[in-house]
């Protein structure tokens, strides 16, 4: 069976020109020379916010049923502009909002220190691989202090030595303390974008320190 054939084959199987995952389109452009790769491009429309390991997560299992199918294996390629994680204009801007809201960081580590940094967030970034979705909070501290709760005195006040023990806290704990413990919120703003908040990517939110 030739290409062309297959390629047919994949839009009667699929049922229309387009895959839709949430609102997202995925167009299948043609079968490459290989004749097992088939290539899509990414249609939005409507603006949907999107991590690409979720939308593959979706491609996998409608090319897994074609390939049973057909009984040939089938890949897939994605030729696309958009970045491995794009956020649209109004999810970008309920997150800075929030952060913006956050001008006050504050951890306990597990031998009674409590680390407490006010600052102001001046804007976020993504990192990912393929089960972890992070965010980042560039976060400018203003000033800080380590209250020791067992002698009930603060014992630091400089802003460098305590951003120091903020993130030895995180390191000596876990590094979803502060997913956890300080950006809980983001969950329940990413819990309306289904082809970013799944039971099967982590998100992980941390603070990177700015202008220290």
């Amino acid at each position: 069976m030739d290409k062309t054939q297959l390629y047919w084959i994949f839009l009667k199987f699929i049922g229309e020109e387009y895959i839709d995952i949430e609102g997202l389109y995925l167009k299948p452009e043609r079968i490459l020379r290989d004749g097992n790769t088939i290539e899509f491009s990414i249609h939005n429309p409507n603006d949907i916010s999107f991590y690409i390991a979720v939308v593959e997560e979706e491609l996998d299992e409608i090319l897994l049923d074609f390939s049973k199918f057909t009984n040939h294996k089938f890949k897939y390629y994605i030729d696309t502009n958009y970045p491995d994680i794009y956020f649209n204009k109004t999810l970008e801007n309920d997150i800075q909002t929030y952060l913006n809201s956050k001008t006050k960081l504050k951890l306990r580590s597990l031998w009674g220190e409590i680390v407490e940094i006010k600052g102001k967030s001046v804007g976020f970034y993504t990192e990912h691989d393929y089960d972890r979705l992070i965010i980042w909070n560039n976060f400018t501290p203003k000033s800080a202090f380590v209250f020791d709760t067992r002698t009930n005195e603060i014992t630091e006040d400089d802003i460098n030595i305590c951003v120091d023990k903020y993130i030895q806290i995180i390191e000596s704990t876990s590094a979803y303390l502060e997913s956890d413990e300080v950006y809980q919120e983001i969950d329940e703003i990413l819990h309306d974008y289904p082809l970013i908040s799944t039971d099967y990517i982590a998100q992980v939110y941390h603070t990177g320190f700015t202008n220290l």
